[in-house]
């Protein structure tokens, strides 16, 4: 009898709380999207290509981003036709006309950074990685201020001191 008293008190004490505990989990993640507005609907397709290479130009690795939010606003237009360069083609398909952009976006690491977070990977300003987990696009207007246009959760890489991470957009566009 004690033995089954035994049992039941440890499965009232250990297992039912980790079972409701599991039930209500939940995820959640604080990402500030802003005024960004899904992508699904939109007359834009975007997709980017990060490569992270070390200070030597060796290659770390590659990573794929598929753009899931964006900035609907008509500086997303004005920034894409702002440069000939970024056209690469327009064409035809299934009646639409649609243009390919293709944007160049290059991001150089600090050796040693101005200031020391306190999140883990930063014990030392200049022995240091940071984990990447969001891919953006972001212009500046003729004011100086600063526009998030696309965005992508998508992966997790590492950078560290002198990394340089280049990342190529590809925007697919209905006109």
């Amino acid at each position: 009898m004690k033995i089954k008293i035994l049992y039941i008190t440890l499965f009232l004490i250990f297992i039912i709380p980790f079972s409701i505990s599991i039930v209500n989990a939940q995820l959640y993640v604080d990402v500030s999207v802003g005024d960004m507005d899904d992508i699904d609907d939109s007359k834009y397709r975007a997709t980017g290509l990060n490569v992270v290479r070390n200070a030597e130009g060796e290659l770390i690795s590659v990573v794929r981003v598929d753009a899931t939010r964006y900035l609907d606003d008509p500086i997303v237009d004005k920034f894409l036709n702002s440069d000939p360069k970024n056209m690469i083609k327009t064409g035809m398909i299934q009646e639409q006309s649609v243009s390919l952009y293709r944007i160049e976006a290059v991001y150089n690491y600090h050796e040693c950074l101005p200031e020391l977070f306190e999140v883990p990977g930063y014990f030392d300003s200049c022995i240091w990685y940071h984990r990447a987990f969001v891919t953006m696009l972001g212009v500046n207007d003729p004011d100086g201020e600063r526009h998030e246009i696309f965005r992508g959760l998508n992966h997790g890489f590492t950078v560290k001191p002198l990394d340089v991470v280049t990342t190529y957009w590809d925007i697919i566009t209905r006109n």
